[in-house]
């Protein structure tokens, strides 16, 4: 009995595995900008806290391709960048070489995605919650 326990936890990890990628998949495609809160506090005297609040246009996107590239274009603004899905579920980001970026996924569907955005720099504390739409 002990041995088919041996033989089955191999298997059962395997599917675990198996069904964890599959799931990262979901973030894969062309997703519109419901919205994208910005949030900058600053830790330097002269450097000034700020918000915005972005709502989505048509024709806005967060594009994940299967080559492992985010494409964005949030109004006249457009950037590329390599993405990967972590196994944790966090989607990390590299905007510009040496700079990662974490995105925390709290709730990923196949129709929406939100996403949490934290970078502490020498000036302060960026903080983005992004709302993302299929």
């Amino acid at each position: 009995m002990q041995r088919i326990n041996l033989l089955l936890l191999p298997l059962l990890l395997l599917i675990a595995l198996s069904c964890k990628k599959s799931s990262n998949n979901t973030i894969i495609g062309n997703w519109s900008i419901i919205d994208d809160s910005t949030k900058f506090v600053s830790t330097v005297d002269g450097y000034p806290s700020t918000h915005s609040d972005y709502i989505g246009q048509p024709g806005d996107y967060y594009n994940f391709s299967p080559n492992g590239n985010l494409y964005v274009k949030e109004g006249t603004l457009t950037s590329t960048m390599a993405y990967e899905v972590l196994r944790t579920g966090q989607v990390r980001c590299t905007p510009l070489p040496g700079y990662t970026e974490n995105y925390n996924a709290t709730d990923i569907t196949a129709t929406t995605a939100t996403f949490h955005i934290i970078n502490t720099g020498p000036t302060g504390q960026v903080t983005k919650v992004i709302h993302l739409r299929k």
